[in-house]
């Protein structure tokens, strides 16, 4: 249990020093840092009557205007909504498409001015007394059809006439919108079919007249007709173009007989047409006088043998060309040329090679009119075909207008018989009275007030209250800027935290009981100031700090006290120690020992006085005392005399430990000055009185003045108040108040400033 209260390790005097608080760091907005739930629990348990004071403040004044409130009574009705209209499938009017947002737009309407307005009317027309509502409520009963209405008022009859009041009226309103939404469906649908009924008589009237200009009957046929004709045609004209392209292509085998392409078609002419007749010639000669070549015969005689030309005697003449051919070469192998059966045989071939070409020139005459007949059989034949082509697009056109008449007034006459049916099944509709919403439970006068609004009134009135109380108790714990635990000391400070020193009552009128050595060694604030002789001794640089100074910020932190108690917890343990009361400007520390003031440290700094001369001893073993001796009135100039650096040396050699007692450092200039000279400084905070702000000012000037600041001590720490929870626990262990009855303030007394701020607020 003591180890809660033992400080952190200290870093040593000629250590790496912790980094200087920066000013803004003590002044900016601060992070509330709370570690668990038991420090806030803490934080309200110490204002816990500022939350009570808000508490008993809220649900008071609530429970004085709920007893003043007349009794309220509260009537419920039921409504059954379904959603849908009972008309036609095709034409069904819903309001919304989601059951959900349609029950919630019925809920708004209920609960519109208009509808109060009408149910107010209505009561007055069925002669109900006046009266008054103070809350209306639709809601949806779970996730059902249902909606309850629920109306509270001072009066119960005027409440139950209020609801079913407004039930009725919703059933009224909803009525009338499916009438006239009906109607105003019966009238678009009325002209909508006049509409269509004016472009029907139109389209009607367009389809007759072009029947009558067009002779839509024959209309059909006479396409038709146009389509087998241009059939016919297009195979003719194809017949034509084929065989005359035949022709074309053959003709130039006709002419050109000097052409090589032609002649290599061509086949040579036989032996018996190329060999000279006996007669010298006779044949060749006949041939020059019609013109042709031996080679041009040939060739046309070639033509009617492949078919080119074709000529029905050709065939005989051919077979009497072979026979006498024939009877030449049997007579020539008997007889000589001269005889004259070979001249009578050669005149004969010679008259049948006349009639050949007589033959082929008469082919050649059939075939170049065949080849012109075909080409006028052609053009022809084309000149007709797109005479009825045109014709055939004509019909094939006006049927297709024919048509298009035809579609559009079936299409109107379609859509007029669908709208003028549907006319029909709204105008029997209408009559028909639909059951979409009902009323399932009626309102009746309730018999007794509601209690609950109270009891409501009151919880919410009991949670205000509670909340504006803890919400107040943040934030002054918010807005508190003053050192409160000790490990605001390390964070707000930083600064090696040396212990806590619980506050105590003291004897305003016997200061000698304010001493470590008078007081109950068992006690809990002997134990503080022991355990911080430890955090000074085991620091690691308090075994080298043979001067120490203690100081503040501000006056009234109890650092007399606390610089008087550790000096004697120091010469408890065998060590020499002198305090000096380095205060001179109001140095009272002698009161504490009984002792004069008279002569003391402004002695030896003024020269008046050897250092051993003022030293007084105290009664206590192994402590002395140097008191202040007159208050000088430069004191800020005195201690820098070199008087100062000698006494300095001279309690150095005389003397184990020299503690300085000090005056605030945002106080008086000779604070800095003197901490300069020490070897170490203690700095002194009152917990939760001394502000952060100057706490740390206070620091970084005692660093930039190169003082050493060994640590922190969180004096008169009031733990009931406070709230600090370990320390709490340590004070109940060591039975604090029954530790110190012996030591309590004298009847009458007035208890001075927490932990020994000496008489005139040191």
């Amino acid at each position: 249990m003591k180890s809660m209260i033992q400080p952190p390790a200290v870093t040593g005097i000629h250590g790496p020093t912790p980094p200087r608080p920066s000013v803004a760091g003590t002044g900016a907005a601060r992070q509330f840092d709370i570690f668990d739930i038991k420090q806030y629990f803490h934080i309200v348990l110490k204002r816990i009557w500022l939350v009570a004071l808000c508490f008993f403040i809220s649900v008071g004044v609530t429970m004085v205007f709920a007893l003043q409130e007349e009794p309220v009574f509260r009537a419920r009705a039921t409504l059954l909504l379904s959603w849908g209209l009972p008309i036609p499938a095709a034409l069904r009017q819903e309001e919304i498409q989601l059951r959900g947002e349609y029950l919630a737009t019925q809920q708004l309407i209920l609960q519109s001015g208009m509808m109060v307005s009408r149910a107010k009317e209505r009561i007055a027309r069925s002669g109900g007394k006046a009266g008054s509502y103070n809350d209306l409520r639709v809601y949806q009963v779970l996730a059902t059809s249902f909606i309850a209405l629920e109306s509270d008022g001072p009066d119960p009859v005027y409440a139950a006439e209020f609801i079913n009041a407004l039930a009725e009226e919703y059933l009224d309103f909803k009525a009338e919108e499916r009438m006239d939404t009906s109607q105003a469906t019966v009238i678009s649908l009325t002209q909508q079919a006049n509409r269509i009924l004016e472009e029907l008589k139109k389209a009607e009237g367009r389809m007759v007249a072009f029947e009558k200009d067009n002779s839509v009957v024959a209309l059909q046929d006479r396409g038709n007709v146009a389509a087998s004709f241009l059939a016919d045609l297009a195979h003719r004209s194809a017949g034509y173009r084929t065989e005359r392209m035949l022709l074309e292509t053959q003709r130039p085998l006709l002419t050109g007989v000097s052409d090589d392409i032609i002649l290599n078609m061509l086949a040579w002419p036989s032996a018996a047409a190329l060999q000279p007749a006996a007669t010298g010639g006779t044949l060749k000669e006949g041939r020059e006088r019609t013109g042709e070549t031996e080679e041009s015969t040939g060739r046309r005689e070639r033509l009617i043998e492949w078919g080119v030309v074709d000529q029905p005697g050709w065939s005989a003449l051919k077979r009497d060309r072979t026979r006498l051919e024939a009877q030449l070469t049997t007579y020539r192998e008997k007889f000589r040329d001269s005889h004259p059966l070979i001249k009578q045989t050669l005149a004969k071939i010679e008259e049948n090679q006349q009639a050949l070409d007589v033959e082929v020139q008469f082919a050649m005459s059939q075939f170049n009119a065949r080849l012109e007949s075909l080409t006028l059989l052609e053009q022809s034949t084309q000149r007709v075909e797109k005479e009825w082509e045109a014709d055939a697009i004509e019909s094939t056109r006006k049927n297709q207008e024919y048509r298009a008449l035809q579609r559009n007034a079936q299409r109107l006459q379609s859509l007029y018989d669908l709208v003028f049916n549907r006319l029909k099944e709204i105008d029997v509709s209408i009559g028909i009275e639909p059951e979409t919403e009902r009323i399932m439970e009626p309102a009746k006068p309730p018999t007794s007030p509601i209690t609950t609004r109270k009891v409501q009134s009151i919880v919410i009135a009991a949670l205000v209250g509670l909340g504006i109380g803890i919400g107040m108790v943040f934030g002054l714990e918010y807005i508190d800027d003053s050192l409160r635990y000790p490990e605001e000391v390390s964070k707000w400070l930083n600064l090696p935290f040396l212990g806590v020193v619980p506050t105590a009552k003291w004897d305003p009128q016997d200061l000698r009981t304010h001493m470590l050595a008078n007081i109950d060694q068992k006690s809990v604030l002997a134990e503080s100031y022991r355990n911080l002789r430890s955090a000074f001794l085991f620091s690691g640089s308090g075994d080298r700090a043979r001067t120490l100074l203690l100081t503040s910020a501000v006056p009234q932190e109890g650092k007399t006290t606390t610089v008087l108690n550790l000096a004697v917890s120091l010469a408890q343990v065998g060590s020499r120690v002198l305090i000096v009361d380095g205060d001179l400007r109001r140095g009272e520390l002698h009161k504490f020992f009984g002792l004069e003031g008279g002569r003391g440290l402004s002695d030896v700094l003024v020269g008046q006085a050897k250092p051993d001369a003022v030293i007084q001893r105290t009664g206590i073993p192994n402590l002395d005392f140097v008191a202040t001796g007159p208050l000088p009135p430069n004191a800020a100039e005195i201690v820098l005399r070199p008087e100062m650096k000698s006494f300095m040396e001279y309690v150095r050699r005389t003397y184990d430990r020299v503690l300085f007692d000090c005056p605030p450092v945002m106080a008086v200039s000779e604070a800095v000055i003197l901490a300069s000279m020490v070897d170490a400084v203690i700095f002194v905070v009152w917990a939760g009185q001394t502000s952060r702000k100057l706490a740390g000012l206070a620091i970084q000037l005692l660093r930039e003045r190169g003082a050493t600041v060994l640590g922190c001590v969180l004096n008169n720490l009031e733990f009931g108040r406070v709230g600090y929870y370990y320390y709490s626990t340590y004070y109940g262990y060591y039975d604090y108040e029954t530790a110190y009855s012996g030591v309590t303030a004298k009847p009458g007394s007035t208890p001075t400033a927490p932990n020994g701020s000496d008489l005139k607020g040191h």
